[in-house]
C-alpha cells in the first residue's frame, strides 16, 4: 500500500463498504454523528457512488496488483493509439510522394494509373510529405502544455477519455479527405491528442499505482507507444486501401474509449475535489478486497491538502534557482534525444530502407525495426532497476552516435562505388540505434522529471518539457527532408552521430545520478552544498557577488 506520495500503509483486514454505512445509518443505526462524507452522500453524490462501486473487479483480485496491471494496460492504449500515429507516415507518405517530374503531370491522371497506392486520391511532393508527417508532432506541442491544468479541472479520467475523439476525428480526416489540406488539419488534430496523452497518462498511473509498482508501471507508457509503432508497421505493409487501413488504425481509439470507459476516476483528482467517499472506493478499487484503505485515503487528503498550499505557477518555475538547475537538465536531454533523430527514423522509416535498396530485398525491415524498439523498451523496465541513470544515459549516446555513423560511412562507400549493396549493414545498424534509444535515451528524460522535481512542481515542470520535446521533434522531423536535400543522407546521417556524441558530453558534466537518491540529496547537489566532494556532472550556476 502506498499513499499518494510514496509513503508505504501496511495491509489490514477488509472494510465494510460506504455504502452499507450509509444504509445503515439511513435505517436508524446506532451511529448518529453523521460525517460531512456521508451527508455529501446523501445531497446527490449516491447515484455516482453507487455506479461507481458497480464496476466490476477484475477476478475479485484481493491484493489489487492485477487490476494495477490492468487498469495501466488500458489507459495506456492511448499512447498505443499515438505509437500508431507515429508509424503511419512510413509506408503512407513513401507511396503517396513523387518527384518532381511527375508533379509535373495532371494529377487526375496520376491518379488513374496509381490505384493501388495507399492513399490514391493525392500525391505529394516531398515538402508536403514532409509537412504531413511533422505537423503531428506540431498538434502535440498544443496538446501538452494545456492538458496538465484541464485534467486538474476537469478530471484525469473525463480528459484522457476524451482524448479519442480528435485521434477518431482525424483519421476519418485523413481518410476522406480530397487534397493535401485535409492531410494537414487531420495530422494536427491527432497530434493534440498525442501530446495531450504524454501529458494526462503518467499522473493518472502514477494517482492508481502502489509505491513499489510505480517505476513498472509509469514504463508502460514507453512499451505501448512502442507496441503502437511495431503495429502501424505491420498494418502498413499488408493493408493498401487507405480506407482498411485508416479503419484498423481508428479502432485503437474506439477500444480505448470502450475499455477506459469502465476505470475509476483518479483517486486523488476525487480527493481534491471534496468527494471523499468516492475517492475511498475508487482506490479500493485499485488496491483489492483484502486491503484496508482507511490510512492510505488519510494520508492522501493530507497530500491533496498540502498540494493545495504549495502549488506552483508556470512563472514560479523559472524564479526557483534549483528548479531552473532542473528544468536546465531537463530541456538538455530533451534537446540531444530529439535532434539525435529518432523521430526521423521512425517517420521515414520505408524511405531510409528504400535509400539503402533495404526495402527491395527485405520487404519486412520496418517491422523488424518496430520489433527491436518493443523488445528494448520492455527490457529497459528491469535495466532502470540494476544500472545507473548516468550509465545508461552516456552509453545508449555513444552506441547510437557509433550507430549512426556506421551507416553515414557505409552510404559514402555505396556512393563511391567501394562497397557492394547489404542488406544487413543498414538493417543492423538502424536496430542498433532505435534498441539503446528504447534502453536509455527515450525512457529516462522522462523518468527524471519525477526524480528531479519536487511534488509540487512535477506536473508544470512535466507539461512544460513535453511541449519543448514535441517542438523539437517538429523541427527535426520538418528539416531531416530538407537536411536530406541539401547534404545528402550520409552527411544527415553523421549529423544526428555527432549529436548524439555531444549528448554524451553533456550527461557527463551536467546530469547528476539520480538513482537511489532523495530528492533532497539531488536538490543538495544542485545547490552546490557538497563541497567536500566535487560533483562536475553538476550544473553550478555562478552567483552575483555583490559589491
Amino acid at each position: 500500500m502506498n499513499t499518494a506520495d510514496g509513503a508505504a500503509v501496511p495491509g489490514g483486514n477488509m472494510e465494510a463498504s460506504p455504502t452499507s454505512a450509509l444504509i445503515e445509518n439511513r435505517n436508524g443505526g446506532t451511529n448518529n454523528n453523521v460525517d460531512p462524507e456521508t451527508q455529501e452522500n446523501r445531497n446527490g453524490n449516491g447515484k455516482v457512488l453507487q455506479r461507481l462501486e458497480t464496476v466490476p473487479d477484475i477476478k475479485r483480485d484481493t491484493s489489487g496488483i492485477t487490476t494495477q496491471y490492468i487498469a495501466a494496460g488500458i489507459v495506456n492504449l492511448g499512447a498505443f493509439a499515438a505509437g500508431v500515429c507515429i508509424a503511419w507516415s512510413s509506408a503512407a507518405l513513401q507511396s503517396m510522394t513523387v518527384s518532381s517530374t511527375e508533379m509535373q503531370m495532371d494529377r487526375e491522371a496520376f491518379v488513374g494509373n496509381n490505384q493501388t497506392e495507399i492513399h490514391p486520391r493525392l500525391a505529394l511532393t516531398t515538402t508536403e510529405a514532409s509537412w504531413v508527417a511533422s505537423l503531428l508532432c506540431l498538434g502535440a506541442v498544443w496538446g501538452a502544455v494545456p492538458t496538465g491544468l484541464i485534467s486538474e479541472n476537469f478530471g484525469r479520467k473525463k480528459t484522457l477519455l476524451y482524448l479519442a475523439l480528435p485521434l477518431l476525428v482525424s483519421w476519418i480526416l485523413v481518410a476522406s479527405s480530397p487534397n493535401v489540406y485535409g492531410l494537414y488539419v487531420g495530422r494536427f488534430v491527432g497530434g493534440v491528442a498525442v501530446g495531450a496523452f504524454s501529458v494526462g497518462i503518467p499522473p493518472y498511473i502514477e494517482d492508481i499505482a502502489e509505491k513499489h509498482m510505480l517505476p513498472t508501471l509509469a514504463n508502460f507508457y514507453h512499451v505501448h507507444i512502442s507496441c503502437g509503432v511495431l503495429f502501424g508497421y505491420v498494418i502498413s505493409g499488408l493493408v493498401i486501401n487507405t480506407s482498411w487501413l485508416c479503419a484498423l488504425c481508428a479502432s485503437v481509439p474506439v477500444a480505448y474509449f470502450v475499455a477506459f470507459i469502465f476505470l475509476p476516476e483518479s483517486p486523488a483528482y476525487l480527493m481534491s475535489q471534496g468527494k471523499y467517499i468516492e475517492a475511498k472506493a475508487a482506490l479500493r478499487y485499485f488496491r483489492g478486497i483484502d486491503n484496508d484503505v482507511n490510512s492510505e485515503i488519510k494520508a492522501l487528503k493530507e497530500h491533496v491538502l498540502n498540494y493545495g498550499k504549495n502549488r506552483v505557477t508556470f512563472k514560479e518555475l523559472f524564479t526557483t534557482r534549483t528548479t531552473v538547475k532542473a528544468l536546465i537538465v531537463s530541456f538538455g536531454l530533451m534537446i540531444f534525444q530529439q535532434v539525435s533523430g529518432i523521430y526521423p527514423v521512425l517517420f521515414y522509416a520505408e524511405k531510409i530502407f528504400k535509400t539503402f535498396s533495404v526495402s527491395s530485398m527485405l520487404p519486412g525491415a520496418s517491422i523488424i525495426l518496430g520489433f527491436c524498439l518493443v523488445s528494448s523498451t520492455y527490457f529497459s523496465t528491469m535495466l532502470l532497476k540494476k544500472v545507473r541513470r548516468r550509465v545508461l544515459l552516456l552509453l545508449s549516446f555513444m552506441l547510437m552516435a557509433f550507430s549512426l555513423g556506421s551507416l553515414g560511412i557505409y552510404y559514402h562507400l555505396k556512393a563511391s562505388n567501394l562497397s557492394a549493396n547489404s542488406t544487413w549493414v543498414p538493417l543492423l545498424t538502424l536496430c542498433t540505434f532505435v534498441s539503446v534509444y528504447a534502453a536509455g535515451v527515450g525512457p529516462i528524460p522522462w523518468l527524471m522529471l519525477r526524480e528531479i522535481f519536487p511534488p509540487n512542481v512535477t506536473r508544470r515542470a512535466t507539461a512544460i518539457t513535453a511541449g519543448f520535446h514535441w517542438f523539437l521533434a517538429f523541427g527535426v522531423t520538418k528539416l531531416y527532408q530538407n537536411l536530406v536535400d541539401l547534404v545528402h543522407p550520409g552527411w544527415a546521417l553523421w549529423h544526428f552521430a555527432v549529436t548524439s556524441l555531444i549528448g554524451a558530453i553533456f550527461v557527463y558534466f551536467f546530469v547528476p545520478e539520480t538513482k537511489d537518491k532523495t530528492l533532497l540529496d539531488i536538490q543538495n547537489e544542485f545547490d552546490g552544498i557538497h563541497k567536500g566532494k566535487k560533483h562536475i556532472h553538476v550544473i553550478e550556476l555562478e552567483s552575483i557577488s555583490e559589491s
